[in-house]
């Protein structure tokens, strides 16, 4: 893995915290998830291997009897009273290099003035668009692959950025309404969106570290004009063209139980860049993501996003967007989950001979038990259908796909 100076900072700082602490326990804090997949039984029709494995599989299978899920550390560090360091990392078997840093980053929470809280962050981060992906080091609370929306995400996401956030509550009749802005300055995403374009959207848990290479299936378009210098890999967080994106949104919490987050993103990119070995994308989307707590046990969390991407003089130009709803029940030990998904590619471009529309559904359900504090049992089903014209480049591999993915997990938590 390339050293990067930001990163080797960051460590710096939370040894030295650390040797200055009297209780370190109090100023530093490890907290860790991940799953063994005890079962895992597949049904896949075509032949078609995941993207990870140069297929165009949507659908990360793996028939296996004993393997390991994603497995994810949170480490965050109080430098002072208001200054945090945090580092998220991952380990996943469909990985470049196996273990990797998968964001790092500065907060800093001062005082709040008069009515108005202020939170700056400043590293590589996910912004705060996922109501899905709630838990440590950006995971999901309710199932164990993540959403269309948000498996995008965690493969192609990550702002290298500066952010600013500004926050205040206000009395709405007898109940508390927040209202906080969020705008950033962002960099190093100039490669988002390669990933949906050929393969389309994907369900799973995979996600990319900073330095970390995505494959995917070497199409017989990209041998031929005006293809022929895009390879079937991505690097998504480099910075190609010296450009600056944004993003800025609103968050609404009402009541501590409706809340509602709007964002538009904007890379930026200069699509007719072409440096380390790819292009530079200009992808850019607008997003709605909410969540309802309907009653103490039953909470319904939705997500929706639309966008275009462009990459080259209109090698690739594409319009798409995605949506889920999910339903979580919680009675005592047990949670039952629910998710459907749905996403759709528009091929805008002229070139013929590499289409990249497409669509998918899907619906994921899980039934989770916790066993103790730290372990917890979990029955997990996923069904993807898919429809990509590109497949078609290959004689053996479907237009229209069918995946689908049992597993029995055994998942594990520090905090």
């Amino acid at each position: 893995m390339r050293a990067n100076p930001f990163l080797l900072t960051l460590l710096a700082l939370l040894v030295s915290q650390a040797a200055r602490a009297e209780d370190i326990t109090e100023r530093i804090r490890l907290q860790g998830r991940g799953s063994f997949i005890l079962s895992n039984n597949e049904a896949s029709h075509g032949g078609i291997r995941p993207w990870f494995e140069r297929g165009a599989g949507q659908l990360a299978l793996r028939s296996s009897k004993l393997a390991l899920s994603p497995q994810s550390l949170a480490l965050s560090a109080d430098l002072t009273d208001t200054i945090t360091a945090h580092l998220n990392g991952e380990y996943h078997h469909a990985s470049e290099t196996g273990t990797e840093v998968t964001e790092a980053w500065f907060s800093w929470q001062p005082l709040p003035f008069g009515d108005y809280r202020l939170k700056l962050r400043a590293g590589w981060f996910y912004p705060a668009l996922s109501l899905e992906n709630t838990d440590l080091a950006w995971t999901s609370p309710y199932t164990s692959n993540f959403s269309l929306i948000n498996s995008w995400f965690a493969e192609e996401l990550r702002a290298n950025a500066i952010e600013t956030s500004i926050s205040r509550k206000f009395n709405v009749g007898h109940a508390p309404l927040t209202l906080q802005w969020v705008g950033a300055l962002a960099r190093g995403n100039d490669p988002l969106g390669t990933i949906i374009s050929w393969r389309g959207f994907a369900i799973h848990n995979l996600q990319t570290g900073l330095h970390e290479r995505i494959d995917f299936a070497e199409y017989p378009s990209l041998q031929q004009p005006p293809l022929t210098m895009q390879p079937n890999w991505v690097e998504p967080f480099r910075e190609l063209d010296g450009k600056t994106g944004y993003y800025t949104g609103l968050h609404l919490l009402y009541n501590d139980s409706t809340e509602i987050r709007f964002y538009r993103y904007d890379n930026k990119a200069d699509p007719t860049v072409f440096a380390q070995g790819q292009y530079a994308w200009h992808t850019k989307f607008d997003h709605v993501a909410m969540q309802q707590q309907v009653t103490e046990q039953v909470r319904v969390v939705a997500q929706w996003l639309r966008g275009d991407t462009i990459m080259g003089d209109d090698a690739v130009y594409m319009d798409y967007q995605a949506w889920f709803a999910l339903v979580s029940y919680n009675l005592d030990d047990w949670q039952l989950s629910w998710r459907y998904d749905s996403a759709t590619q528009e091929d805008e471009d002229n070139n013929k001979l590499d289409d990249n529309s497409g669509h998918a559904r899907s619906w994921t359900a899980n039934l989770a038990y916790r066993l103790s504090e730290h372990w917890q049992l979990a029955l997990e089903f996923t069904e993807l259908r898919s429809h990509q014209p590109n497949r078609a480049q290959w004689p053996r591999w479907p237009v229209d796909h069918q995946e689908q993915v049992g597993s029995l997990l055994l998942t594990w938590r520090i905090d």
